[in-house]
């Protein structure tokens, strides 16, 4: 991030957004403006909630020059108001440190630990209350925070709809005070890089229970693909069942099920972003049933025993390679 020499960041309160059109026109869609305008908010509202930094935004004139989009920062703390522009300006214009094959989200999203990202952020608030931010800790707080997943996923539909308008050649993002003037150089996305901020899928990596405890409220007694449904965690799910071996048991052997009968087992949560960045569930699969408890007494199933035997014979593994070290 480079200071313009010269110029105060004093009273710096005001973002732009700049679109660079490769004809001479000054019009852009009102409903493309209108999209990318949402993300841009929900990105600026989540970082200022992290960063709990209280800021209203309104609207100032646009002006010509390509169309330029420009919203004065409100608050009553200058110095944060300062801080979460300059931030948002390092991570709308920063892609993302995807993995160059598959683009996994987890991938950027852990690429900081959750204690790191924390202490960044921090540090960050105890530089603005003391007014010593640097260069360096507002930095590293936009990394850790364009790390978000709701941020992560608003940028990616602001340059997914960006790229869908051709007459777009490059959009530019700068911050400037009360005075109109810059206070950092303005950061250009060119439209050649604008697939570098969008995600190829919005799946996460399942989360695995390999000691869940499922009540059952309904078991498939019938063949076909219909769900079972039980209750997890205290929440009522419908989950595949995809243990072939216990399905097969209580379709031809008739296994009983009554009033309080549980199964611990492998779960499978299945989740995937939403348009907001939310995480949402997709669905629950059992993939190996280990134990079935009727009457608070656990019966160990031919299939949970291997499972067991299995991962206890790879953890002395992992033990005994560690103990080499």
């Amino acid at each position: 991030m480079q200071i313009q020499k010269g110029v105060s960041m004093k009273n710096a309160n005001m973002l732009e957004l700049h679109y660079y059109f490769g004809d001479n026109s000054h019009e852009i869609d009102a409903y493309l403006r209108n999209r990318c305008e949402a993300e841009l908010l929900g990105i600026i509202l989540e970082a200022a909630a992290i960063l709990e930094i209280d800021a209203s935004l309104i609207k100032e004139a646009y002006r010509e020059g390509g169309f330029r989009d420009f919203w004065k920062a409100l608050g009553n703390n200058a110095a944060q108001i300062t801080l979460i522009l300059l931030i948002i300006q390092i991570i709308i214009s920063t892609a993302p440190l995807f993995d160059a094959e598959n683009k996994e989200l987890e991938k950027e999203e852990k690429r900081l630990s959750i204690e790191e990202k924390k202490l960044n952020i921090k540090k960050l608030k105890l530089e603005v209350e003391k007014g010593e931010q640097t260069n360096e800790s507002i930095a590293s707080a936009a990394t850790s925070l364009g790390a978000n997943l709701i941020i992560l996923k608003r940028k990616s539909n602001f340059f997914s709809f960006l790229g869908e308008y051709h007459k777009i050649e490059k959009v530019g993002f700068a911050v400037l005070n009360s005075d109109w003037q810059p206070v950092t150089d303005e950061r250009y996305v060119p439209r050649s890089d604008f697939g570098k901020y969008i995600l190829s899928t919005n799946k996460l990596k399942s989360e695995e229970d390999d000691g869940a405890v499922i009540e059952i409220i309904s078991p498939v007694l019938k063949e076909g693909r219909y769900k079972w449904k039980g209750v997890y965690n205290e929440t009522p799910i419908s989950f595949e069942m995809q243990d072939a071996h216990f399905r097969d048991s209580v379709l031809l052997d008739n296994i009983p099920f009554q009033h309080g009968s549980k199964i611990v087992c492998v779960l499978i949560t299945h989740r995937e972003l939403d348009e907001v960045g939310a995480i949402k569930i997709t669905g629950y699969s059992v993939t190996t049933v280990l134990d079935k408890i009727d009457d608070g007494t656990p019966q160990e199933t031919p299939q949970g025993k291997k499972y067991r035997y299995a991962k206890k014979f790879a953890e002395s593994q992992t033990n005994l390679f560690d103990s080499d070290k």
